[in-house]
């Protein structure tokens, strides 16, 4: 997903990026494949230094937490960066500690990738624990079987030794 800020004559612009399925790489655990993913986009230009502001929306196969099946999951977020040359940054903020995210770009091309910056907004997006279903069932411990499928007869009798005190304490007997 390429920025070419030359295009734009005055500031502050908007501009709508959209990337093709399959085109934006989230490596990330529990993340199946993304599929399209689109980048509103506000800019302000303050000398050799160009600030974004964005929304990213992306529909994004992930596995259920619980069960592991593959749902399709509509995602929103935010980005906000600054856009500068290497050289710029260097000798405005060397020695200054910045919270705030930079992309560069080479020469006076103008032109940057921010793959980076959206994946990372994707990626923060994501919930915790993705669930296909609020009322999800998930996996028998036991025999594996999809339990919002089928149904199973394992027993779960097994009680961890370490809660008897807890169990003693309240006066209940095995």
């Amino acid at each position: 997903m390429k920025l070419v800020l030359r295009d734009f004559e005055t500031f502050p612009a908007h501009v709508c990026l959209e990337a093709e399925p399959g085109t934006l790489p989230v490596d990330y655990p529990g993340v199946v494949e993304v599929g399209r993913v689109t980048v509103d986009l506000d800019i302000q230009k303050s000398g050799e230094e160009f600030f974004c502001q964005g929304q990213v929306a992306a529909e994004v196969g992930v596995e259920c937490s619980r069960c592991l099946v593959r749902f399709e999951e509509q995602l929103h977020g935010e980005t906000d960066f600054i856009v500068c040359s290497y050289d710029t940054w260097v000798e405005a903020h060397a020695e200054a500690e910045d919270d705030e995210e930079y992309v560069f770009y080479e020469g006076r091309s103008l032109e940057v990738d921010l793959g980076e910056p959206v994946r990372q907004a994707v990626i923060v997006a994501l919930p915790m624990t993705p669930l296909c279903r609020e009322d999800c069932k998930g996996l028998c411990p036991k025999c594996k079987i999809n339990r919002n499928e089928q149904t199973c007869d394992c027993a779960f009798d097994d009680v961890d030794p370490r809660w008897n005190k807890l169990r003693d304490l309240r006066g209940e007997s095995d």
